[in-house]
């Protein structure tokens, strides 16, 4: 399972998602950190511990996959944000 850090909140500014550091956001402490849509949509899905097969199953109602990427993307979105510390284990 694995949530997203409640050091960073995300926030809209200027119509595009971004994240924003609170507390202990180590290298990212002076910085925010800029979203695509896909990306806010799986950090609103983490705020709550997740497994990455329910993740997977939430984004395929919202997405179409026509090339079967999607499955991959999402858990290399999850290993680079548990990389930087964006994403905990559960």
């Amino acid at each position: 399972m694995f949530r997203a850090n409640p050091n960073f909140l995300l926030r809209e500014v200027a119509g595009e998602s971004v994240l924003v550091p609170v507390g202990e956001a180590g290298v990212f402490e002076n910085s925010v950190i800029s979203l695509n849509e896909t990306c806010s949509f799986l950090w609103k899905l983490f705020q709550e511990p997740r497994s990455v097969e329910d993740v997977i199953a939430e984004a395929r109602k919202e997405y179409s996959d026509p090339d079967g990427e999607m499955e991959q993307g999402i858990k290399d979105f999850i290993r680079e944000y548990l990389q930087y510390g964006l994403l905990k284990e559960e």
